[in-house]
């Protein structure tokens, strides 16, 4: 592909292949009825695999949803990297760290399942509006109190829960609004598309974040944020609602019966349970990088706030890379060896990542960890997805953000005790330990136990 190709795809000159459907139509998921003309052959010789590592960017809606994503995340990121840092600053203890991010994740804990039932309801392109706002009010909340001097640890604990009641909405629905802005052949990029989006802001955002940080202080960072959210908005704004693929949406069935039925699939179906067990268990104890990180860089590595905004960039960089495995990787690749094996190789890194004592290893290893870590995350996001049906998409996908992000409250309790007690290298090693009884526990009941009476898909199927 040429540069001035892909200036074109990416300014939206290339010709997009969304089937045009009428307004509000919602279409039954049948498996060919969503199949659009495959991409062109290569041009001038362009490898068929960069191709399809960017083929969701093919349809507007998409392209609109991610460009306006990356820019949100950035400023995501450096909220997220300068919120602990603050808490530091004002004097917080470890575990009052952990405590904001258990404030941050508890409502996705409990109401989650309830946003997912929300997302297979009603509009999501609307509900993915209205949340966004919500988060920009609350970004712009935290910088007027940072910026005029009278913030508080407890008005950072107060912020944190309202992000917190947002996220158990907008996740669930974020998650799986991916299915109705490509068709079911393009699921799988678009899923790792969005991850990469995800990590691409990782490492903008924290390495942005540390300068400013140390320069502007966290109030600056915390404007930014609330001035970013203004991207996703008007990219959800300016999407063509014709150019969606609507979905078949629930029958209106009582909540409580229909969030059942939901729990129901997922516990009934092994391609679900196992991979949300094991995404549960390892990030409930391994990914508490929120809380360990800013304690590991100030109190073990003696970092400043530039490097430590870099140790996060590092940290995005290997999840950046891990996301681009599985875009580059195509339909046809192992799942089950790549969920156990990336689970695996990030508790066996995190492990030496709390051994260490020295910056520059430290670099090298959580660069690691993140490619891991994200070959794990987004290779079970890929086997649930393809694991449900379209009307129980909202519900099954709310119990991956319910096991992912609602762990969070336990991880970072579990993680500031214990650097509170006996400092953040050990909260690298016990959370690592801790993942990796619970990565064999799966991997028996999957393999010893017989993978195919599991029903764990071996390939990603087109």
């Amino acid at each position: 592909m040429s540069p001035a190709d892909f200036a074109r795809l990416l300014a939206g000159a290339l010709p997009s292949r969304v089937r045009p459907a009428p307004p509000d139509t919602i279409t039954e998921p049948i498996p060919d009825a969503t199949r659009d003309t495959p991409p062109p052959p290569p041009v001038d010789g362009e490898p068929s695999s960069l191709r399809r590592a960017f083929a969701a960017l093919h349809y507007r809606n998409y392209r609109l949803y991610w460009f306006g994503q990356i820019v949100s995340l950035v400023g995501t990121w450096m909220q997220s990297v300068s919120q602990p840092w603050l808490v530091l600053e004002l004097g917080g203890t470890p575990l009052q760290l952990g405590l904001v991010l258990a404030l941050q994740f508890l409502p996705s804990m409990f109401l989650a399942p309830f946003g997912g039932v929300l997302a297979d309801r009603i509009d999501k392109r609307k509900t993915l509006m209205a949340t966004q706002s919500t988060a920009l009010v609350q970004a712009s909340v935290l910088f007027v109190l940072t910026f005029t001097g009278v913030v508080q640890i407890w008005h950072i604990f107060v912020l944190a829960t309202v992000l917190g009641l947002v996220n158990a909405v907008d996740m669930p629905v974020r998650q799986s609004f991916a299915a109705e802005l490509v068709p079911r052949d393009d699921l799988v990029n678009a899923i790792a598309l969005n991850s990469a989006s995800f990590n691409l802001a990782r490492v903008i955002g924290p390495a942005v974040a540390g300068v400013t940080l140390a320069l502007f202080g966290a109030a600056f960072n915390f404007g930014l944020n609330a001035v970013s959210y203004l991207a996703v908005l008007l990219g959800l704004y300016l999407m063509t609602p014709s150019g969606l693929y609507r979905m078949a949406r629930a029958a209106r069935t009582p909540v409580l019966e229909s969030l059942a039925e939901g729990i129901r699939y997922a516990w009934r179906t092994p391609t679900v349970l196992w991979p949300l067990v094991l995404l549960g268990g390892v990030s409930t104890f391994g990914f508490n990088f929120q809380t360990l990180v800013p304690l590991f860089a100030k109190q073990t590595l003696q970092l400043g706030a530039n490097c430590y905004g870099a140790l996060f960039a590092a940290m995005g960089v290997g999840s950046l890379a891990g996301s681009m495995s599985l875009a580059f990787a195509g339909r046809q690749r192992p799942l089950l060896p790549m969920i156990l094996g990336g689970s695996a190789a990030f508790v066996v890194f995190e492990f030496l990542l709390g051994l260490t004592r020295s910056a520059l290893p430290a670099y090298g290893l959580i660069l690691i960890v993140g490619f891991a870590s994200m070959l794990f995350v987004n290779t079970v996001n890929v086997t649930v997805q393809y694991g449900v049906p379209h009307e129980l998409r909202g519900r099954v996908m709310a119990l991956y953000v319910t096991v992912f992000a609602g762990s969070s409250p336990i991880g970072g309790l579990f993680a500031g005790g214990v650097a509170q007690v006996w400092g953040a290298p050990a909260g690298f090693l016990a959370g690592s330990v801790v993942s990796a009884a619970i990565i064999l526990l799966v991997a028996w009941q999957l393999l010893v136990r017989g993978r195919d009476k599991a029903g764990v898909p071996m390939r990603m199927a087109a």
